[in-house]
């Protein structure tokens, strides 16, 4: 079988009054083009402080991109510390295996949307409560599922309302379902990301 490709699409907005967004997005490609991490980062609260966090956490991802995702989180929970925080939800996508493994902490949706005729039309991330950078977290795992053709993962922050994903047009590209969730969904008071990824 032939390695999955990836298209993407990134669409967000800072929240009303605000000159950045504490919402950041990272798309890592690794293990020479055979693995990509795609992860939504949402910095606790607004503002340069919220960005920086978001920016820390990007940092950290980046600096370990073969890691497990729970060490990778637990790394960017210690690196954290003292910070504002984040919460985030990432996903490493093996192409040349075409498996997706997931793993969120706090409040960032994800979801698969999987192609016609997967026994599981939709398959949501179950986030663990949490901040990293402050307290302490539950046990983490991340979760595996198959990735074929025409699936689609999106992850959304808390400023797009939870309920994006009902009558969206799968047919579209990733950058068109990006700009149309932001569009339509933006709650307009908060930061806000949508990250689609749709295999091919």
């Amino acid at each position: 079988m032939a390695p999955l490709s990836l298209e993407l699409g990134i669409a967000g907005s800072a929240a009303p009054g605000q000159r950045v967004s504490g919402d950041l997005e990272v798309v890592h490609y690794y293990d020479r083009g055979g693995g990509v991490l795609v992860a939504a980062i949402d910095g606790i609260g607004h503002g340069e402080e919220a960005a920086a966090s978001a920016r820390l956490a990007a940092d950290t991802i980046l600096r370990h991109p073969q890691e497990n995702l729970a060490g990778l989180l637990m790394r960017c929970h210690v690196t954290l510390r003292g910070t504002r925080g984040v919460v985030l939800s990432i996903a490493s996508i093996d192409l040349r295996q075409a498996t997706l493994s997931w793993l969120g902490v706090g409040n960032v949706v994800g979801v698969v949307f999987h192609a016609n005729g997967h026994a599981t039309p939709r398959e949501e991330l179950l986030v663990r409560p949490g901040v990293l950078g402050y307290g302490d977290l539950p046990a983490l795992h991340a979760s595996a599922i198959p990735l074929r053709p025409r699936d689609t993962l999106i992850f959304a922050t808390d400023g797009i309302n939870r309920h994006f994903s009902e009558g969206l047009a799968f047919g579209a590209s990733a950058q068109p379902l990006a700009d149309h969730i932001m569009a339509h969904h933006c709650q307009r008071n908060d930061d806000a990301l949508v990250v689609v990824a749709r295999a091919s």
